[in-house]
């Protein structure tokens, strides 16, 4: 089993640079009243906006909790900071040093067979960073990042790993303005599907790994700890 779960973590990250978007979450599922932290990277290789405008990246460290509001029923929240970047079509390439970023979602338990050890989760989240403006020549740029996504995971957990993947919806918007320019930039493509790996090293810690196909480019992972 050890050798599948280092196999597909191999293929996720082969496959990274044509991944992104917001972290599912995977299965990291707490029990009723109780919470999962963790802390988690993602990076955004690329998103086109508009097709001719320009393409975005984004880095983000989060600092992340899930708490079980019923034994279906989950909420999650994420806080940290996010840089953003846009090369525009124009050839003027924007660099946005690392300011707020937070998000919030939920998940529910679609179903799971406990014989099998298999589950589906449906799921929400919605990401958005601010980050610090940048600044050409003397103009001064400012932007936002704004981005919602929904999963339908399928699941496969065994003794110590788990991997999952499914499809994804997301869309993704970037504010930016200088002087009297403004702009709000979409994302073209919002189809996508999903893949990723935990592993837990004892019943509380656990590690994950995950990339995104697709409609995005990018890639995460995170270490998590489960009360």
């Amino acid at each position: 089993m050890r050798r599948s779960l280092i196999s597909t973590l191999i293929i996720v990250l082969l496959f990274c640079y044509t991944a992104f978007a917001i972290p599912s979450e995977g299965d990291f599922l707490p029990a009723k009243h109780k919470s999962v932290w963790g802390v988690q990277f993602n990076h955004i290789f690329g998103r086109d906006f508009n097709k001719v405008e320009g393409k975005g990246t984004m880095t983000q460290y989060f600092i992340t909790a899930s708490y079980g509001l019923t034994k279906r029923f989950f909420l999650d929240a994420k806080v940290g900071v996010g840089s953003v970047g846009f090369d525009r079509s124009d050839g003027i390439n924007l660099d946005f040093p690392s300011g707020f970023a937070g998000g919030y979602g939920f998940r529910y338990l679609l179903y799971e067979n406990e014989a099998l050890n298999v589950k589906s989760i449906a799921g929400f989240q919605h990401i958005s960073c601010h980050p610090h403006k940048d600044t050409i020549a003397s103009d001064e740029y400012r932007a936002i990042w704004d981005e919602w996504q929904g999963t339908w995971l399928f699941i496969k957990e065994w003794h110590k790993s788990v991997l999952y993947g499914g499809l994804q919806y997301s869309e993704t918007q970037l504010k930016y303005k200088a002087d009297t320019l403004r702009r709000r930039l979409k994302s073209e493509d919002v189809w996508g599907i999903l893949v990723g790996a935990n592993y837990r090293f004892t019943s509380n810690i656990s590690i994950n790994i995950e990339g995104r196909l697709f409609d995005e480019k990018g890639l995460n992972c995170g270490v998590y700890y489960k009360f």
